[in-house]
């Protein structure tokens, strides 16, 4: 009698743990997901397209899927864990590739002509140097970048490929301390073999260099806001100017130059550039103009 009790009480433990036992291994069989994150540079909307890669003997049809990324901007997406082949048109070409989803992963679609690469400072000079680069110029938003450049060479090894407005200042001056902006705009290669010489203050005074004078010419600034806004240049000639309410011509050398200004609570930065016959402007132009009331009228009244 006991026996045929506790083989009941073990028989109705086995049926009570049934539905527990199933969930468990729903849940096993249910497949984690990971997120892809892809960051769109491009001035382009990008469709791309994920079917799933499935085993020779699976009989199921494989999930399609597909993510849209708007220009500028970016969108993520879960994906259950597995290999999916993907494709998508970037810089007038088709990509295709697989990747396994097995762990969060980003894609960064950058501007065509923009890719990770390297290059190489050789200073000439005795004096450590901070060379700024301002770039890629391809880039929607362009970014600041500071290095420490000492006397040789100076490999840098991860460097966004493109246009750049490098500006640096060394002690090249008559006087004490004698500061002198240097500024130009170059080109990082895709290939990774871009050096960049910093000649020396002695190359620079060297006669056979002393032979075409630059030229200044009258440049244009219009200041939008009612108020001085102090612009600040980097180029061929480093300024400080306090740029007054509306049209205001500056005289400048010309070229590649970088400016900044703070206006509404930031600080705003770009490059322009001064032509050889001074044409074109720069405009400060505020978030909110405000405009003078016009005179009310009789149906502006309701009169």
């Amino acid at each position: 009698m006991k026996k045929i009790l506790l083989f009941t009480v073990v028989l109705v433990m086995l049926i009570a743990s049934l539905p527990t036992q199933n969930a468990v291994a729903e849940n096993a069989s249910a497949k984690v997901e990971y997120p892809l994150t892809v960051v769109n540079y491009t001035n382009d909307t990008i469709f791309i397209d994920m079917i799933e890669v499935l085993a020779d003997d699976d009989e199921n049809e494989p999930k399609e899927y597909q993510m849209r990324v708007n220009r500028f901007d970016e969108n993520s997406k879960n994906f259950p864990k597995g290999t999916y082949a993907y494709s998508y048109n970037y810089c007038n070409t088709t990509v295709t590739g697989t990747v396994k989803m097995n762990k969060e992963r980003q894609w960064n679609l950058l501007p065509c002509g923009v890719q990770p690469t390297k290059m190489r400072f050789n200073s000439h000079f005795a004096q450590t140097l901070t060379v700024n680069m301002y770039g890629p110029l391809e880039m929607p938003e362009p970014e600041d970048e500071e290095f420490k450049i000492e006397l040789g060479g100076n490999p840098i090894p991860d460097i966004l490929s493109g246009t750049y407005v490098m500006s640096y200042e060394a002690a090249c001056g008559p006087t004490d301390p004698g500061i002198i902006t240097f500024s130009e705009e170059i080109e990082v290669t895709k290939n990774g073999k871009t050096q960049i010489t910093l000649h020396g203050c002695e190359w620079y005074d060297h006669p056979a260099r002393i032979y075409d004078k630059p030229v200044p010419v009258k440049f244009k600034i219009i200041n939008q806001a009612s108020f001085p806004i102090v612009l600040q240049l980097v180029g061929p000639q480093g300024e400080l100017l306090d740029i007054h309410p509306g049209i205001n011509l500056v005289t400048l050398i010309y070229g590649t130059y970088k400016y900044g200004y703070f206006l509404d609570g930031e600080y705003h930065t770009g490059f322009m550039m001064v032509t050889k016959n001074g044409l074109g402007s720069l405009v400060l132009r505020p978030s909110h103009i405000f405009e003078l009331p016009t005179p009310a009228t009789e149906e502006d009244t309701g009169g």
